[in-house]
């Protein structure tokens, strides 16, 4: 059993990611999902709570977590799962750009 983190980002392919955390789920894993705001206009937050069993990360400044979403997440995670990982997350991500609680 592990602890896993899912990053869902705006694509089409989120709705596969569905499939990918219920399976993990199903599997036993822990998996918390952390989605984009462009990711909720391709599969609702609902559906990956309701997969996961766990509230979905949204919001850099969740008071649920008192340290810090960011730092909170990163510390019980074992492996962090970009899928889909869009163009626009990907040149975010390599120039170091942070505007939401994925990047």
């Amino acid at each position: 059993m592990s602890e896993l983190l899912v990053g869902v980002t705006g694509g089409i392919a989120a709705y596969k990611t569905a499939d990918l955390v219920s399976k993990l789920s199903q599997r036993g894993d822990r998996v918390t999902v952390v989605m984009t705001a462009n990711a909720t206009q391709f599969v609702g937050a609902a559906t990956f709570a309701a997969l996961s069993g766990r509230p979905v990360a949204q919001d850099l400044f969740d008071a649920s977590y008192p340290l810090g979403a960011h730092i909170e997440l990163a510390r019980r995670a074992k492996l962090l799962c970009i899928a889909p990982a869009s163009a626009n997350f990907m040149a975010q991500a390599a120039q170091g750009l942070s505007p939401d609680l994925l990047t």
